[in-house]
């Protein structure tokens, strides 16, 4: 499950992973979100999840889920003592295995309340791939 904090996020013009080696030469990059360590890029085929692991962070994850492959985002709205809201983007292909039991998790986001702002750009933004 993608799991972030957003209390420390930005929108920056490129990502510092150098996601550029992925895309298709028709591939345009459309925002990235950066935070701590990890990025959400939106590009014109789809989104890439930038993963940074581990102590250091230099072992890095990449996945990409195409547009075709995008279901539906979801908003859900902070409680009274709640410090952030949760964004959901539902995919496929992100595959979990619990139990005997596999699903397709959606990328869930943790939105601190003092970048709404920034988490209601990225919800329109993935609204608008759908």
């Amino acid at each position: 499950m993608f799991d972030k904090l957003m209390g420390k996020a930005s929108v920056v013009t490129e990502s510092s992973y150098g996601i550029e080696r992925f895309l298709d030469e028709d591939e345009q990059i459309i925002r990235v979100f950066k935070f701590v360590r990890d990025e959400l890029i939106i590009t014109s085929k789809g989104i890439f999840n930038v993963d940074a692991q581990g102590l250091t962070g230099k072992k890095v994850e990449y996945k990409f889920f195409p547009v075709k492959a995008l279901k539906h985002i979801s908003i859900e709205t902070a409680g009274t003592l709640d410090r952030d809201f949760d964004l959901k983007i539902g995919v496929d292909g992100n595959t979990v295995v619990t139990q005997n039991t596999s699903y397709s998790a959606p990328l869930t986001l943790k939105v601190h309340k003092n970048d709404t702002e920034l988490g209601m750009e990225l919800f329109k933004t993935i609204k608008g791939m759908l």
